[in-house]
């Protein structure tokens, strides 16, 4: 799980019986608490909404948003990338085996985490959303890339066509100036909200379209801006950023539409089995 840092710009120890209850819950749950809201903190402390509305500018901000502020500018002091690598080396001792072994226990915690964080609500309305769109749309940037590539395969062989936006500049206008209000543009975002990001979730507004998420961020301005979000855990903001949960999670939606497209969809693989066989002698496998 991330590490997630908190400053308090008074000790613990000298808070309120009652801000000491909140401090405490939030420095227990910290991983959690970009998801709360004072609601929940309230509830989980003990304490009065009230009471934890006047918390934050005791320890220093102005409210509840300024401090998942802060959360997203840590997560953005990035660790270059030859850093993360030689860390992952390093914990391997050089064993080629134990690499192995350390990055499938790594994986499966990435697994474990998005399982917690992934809301079935938003799950279930990112599914109804992609199955009845008129066209799909993906921004999948750097290395996500491929993962867009993968829904792309998966949703083409039962018969919906994903269009992939540019990853960047000035080309991502080519295709997004066809999405309207039946569309949908899922993103994956990851690290920070990047300017072709911020046209695409603004223009949402003029065009109409639906947008989903897939973000391993906790706090930023582009999941208050996106209809759907579907959080997914890569590892610590400084370590080795894996693949495997978001992979995993656009092999769930495509199996999820598939099955809401039922017959139909299942009557296109058929065919294409059945084109396989028909052409097997000029075109193996």
């Amino acid at each position: 799980m991330s590490s997630v840092q908190f400053q308090f710009n008074i000790p613990i120890e000298q808070m309120s019986k009652s801000q000491q209850k909140i401090a405490d819950f939030i420095v227990k749950h910290a991983e959690r608490i970009p998801f709360y809201t004072e609601e929940n903190i309230a509830l989980g402390a003990g304490v009065s909404i009230s009471t934890v509305s006047r918390f934050w500018q005791a320890i220093g901000y102005d409210n509840l948003k300024a401090f998942k502020k802060q959360l997203q500018d840590a997560q953005l002091s990035l660790t270059p990338p030859a850093v993360k690598i030689q860390q992952v080396l390093d914990q391997a001792d050089s064993n080629i085996t134990n690499l192995a072994f350390q990055m499938f226990d790594a994986a499966a915690a990435h697994l474990s985490e998005t399982k917690g964080r992934l809301l079935a609500d938003q799950y279930n309305l990112a599914v109804s959303t992609l199955t009845s769109a008129r066209h799909i749309y993906v921004h999948a940037p750097g290395s996500a890339a491929c993962l867009g590539q993968l829904l792309q395969f998966r949703l083409n062989r039962i018969g919906i066509f994903v269009q992939l936006l540019a990853e960047s500049g000035h080309s991502l206008h080519e295709k997004l100036v066809h999405a309207g209000g039946e569309d949908v543009v899922l993103c994956f975002g990851f690290v920070r909200t990047s300017p072709e990001l911020s046209v695409i979730l603004e223009q949402s507004q003029q065009a109409g379209y639906r947008t989903i998420l897939i973000t391993d961020l906790l706090v930023a301005e582009m999941i208050d801006q996106s209809d759907i979000v579907l959080h997914v855990d890569r590892g610590e903001r400084e370590a080795f950023h894996s693949l495997v949960a978001p992979m995993v999670l656009v092999d769930s939606l495509s199996i999820s539409i598939t099955g809401e497209h039922g017959e139909e969809a299942m009557h296109k693989l058929q065919q294409l089995h059945q084109l396989r066989k028909q052409y097997s002698s000029i075109l193996p496998k």
